[in-house]
């Protein structure tokens, strides 16, 4: 069978975006040889990435990503919840990225925080290759996870997730907190799967992101989605979305994002990863 020596636009940035991340990329040369790409093809693939040579690519076969408003997005800029007036500061529809003021109060955030003081270790990433998770360079906060109603301040910011975005709790993954020290960082990276990671027994793909800021940083440490020229600074109490996943199946790739060192202070966040089924 004759090898592959071509790829689109769409692999050539999975490539790069997980060598950001701080994979071996002899690793993925090996992934890329069973997957039918010719050797000799795959090691100077890599090697031009890590070079940051140009790299000509195939036209794709994915259609380009199809916009569906979620239910958040066509909420008022003030509303309630249950137990909360909330402000919506910032909407954009193309990427879908809203900005909510005052989704926690300061002493919910506190609260989260002193719960987790006790139970951080280093962050981990789903391996890109082995679909194992595994710390990588690209990384460097530490953080935590919550399983779903651990307790009773953890029940609580689910069902207020739930009640703004109007997924059911059991399509969440574990609420994560993560904390940054000076200097710590996630390089650009992508919060849905690549299609062969993707696990329909339990959700299936990831199709938003709810990041709660828990703190004021007093210098970087801002949420960067590069392909915009969008930064978004740490404010306390107030929470990040940003919807990434259509009916389709498909995937926005301008949904990519990082958090850039902290250069004074230190940032904690809380992250809840939401799928299209659901999980429990």
């Amino acid at each position: 069978m004759e090898k592959i020596t071509s790829i689109s636009y769409e692999l050539k940035e999975w490539l790069l975006n997980t060598l950001r991340s701080g994979v071996n990329p002899e690793l993925l040369v090996d992934a890329l040889i069973k997957k039918g790409f010719d050797p000799k093809f795959s090691y100077t693939l890599l090697f031009q990435m890590i070079r940051n040579q140009s790299i000509e690519t195939i036209k794709a076969d994915q259609a380009p990503y199809q916009y569906e408003l979620p239910v958040l997005a066509r909420k008022g800029n003030v509303f309630s919840t249950s137990d909360r007036e909330i402000k919506i500061t910032m909407k954009l529809e193309k990427p879908c990225i809203i900005l909510l003021d005052n989704f926690l109060s300061f002493q919910e955030c506190d609260e989260l925080i002193d719960f987790s003081k006790t139970r951080l270790n280093r962050s981990q990433v789903i391996h890109s290759v082995t679909g194992e998770r595994t710390t990588v360079p690209g990384r460097t906060s530490e953080g935590t996870e919550y399983a779903i109603g651990e307790n009773h301040l953890i029940k609580k910011i689910e069902k207020r997730i739930k009640e703004v975005t109007d997924y059911p709790v059991e399509n969440g993954e574990s609420l994560q907190v993560l904390h940054y020290n000076k200097g710590e960082e996630y390089k650009p990276h992508y919060d849905f799967f690549p299609g062969n990671k993707i696990d329909h027994t339990r959700g299936g793909q990831r199709v938003c992101t709810f990041l709660i800021y828990l703190n004021d940083v007093n210098e970087g440490g801002e949420t960067i989605f590069p392909k915009i020229d969008l930064k978004v600074s740490p404010k306390k109490g107030s929470a990040l979305y940003f919807h990434y996943g259509n009916g389709q199946g498909q995937t926005d790739r301008l949904s990519l994002h990082s958090s850039i060192p902290v250069i004074q202070g230190e940032k904690w966040v809380a992250t809840k990863w939401i799928r299209q089924g659901k999980i429990y």
